[in-house]
């Protein structure tokens, strides 16, 4: 299109216009971000696709950014600050830590921190592998 300022796609391979690896294309799924569902690997080869993976990992991700909230509100409590006090050091309102903490709003990484931050604290982050033993879990 024209005027939209959007980069054209790059030829790849069946030349423009070929809708393999486009969404809602052969072989491609429509993906909420508007990419198609099927990444490539540094390579340039295509990953496959695992059923139910995204769903896996977005619950496991709920799962560990709710026990994260939970812990860095029960720190805020055990210093004796309040929210308000808190969203003060942060800059935002004391609804939106309240949001934060009930875990009503996607909050980012760097949200986070700042939260960490306003309460005395710091997030360390490390990459897990997936294979969580039964002492991590407790």
């Amino acid at each position: 299109m024209q005027g939209t300022g959007a980069p054209a796609d790059p030829p790849g391979p069946g030349g423009p216009g070929a809708q393999a690896d486009r969404p809602g294309g052969p072989g491609g799924l429509a993906h909420p971000a508007g990419g198609s569902a099927a990444e490539a690997d540094p390579a340039g080869m295509p990953l496959p696709l695992l059923p139910g993976f995204r769903e896996m990992a977005i619950r496991r991700m709920l799962d560990d950014r709710r026990r994260l909230v939970g812990e860095l509100a029960g720190q805020r409590r055990s210093a004796g600050l309040s929210q308000t006090e808190v969203a003060a050091r942060m800059g935002t309102s004391q609804s939106a830590v309240a949001r934060l903490e009930a875990g009503e709003a996607d909050v980012r990484a760097s949200t986070l921190e700042r939260y960490a931050a306003a309460i005395g604290h710091q997030i360390s982050w490390r990459l897990d592998g997936g294979q969580h033993t039964e002492e991590e879990s407790r």
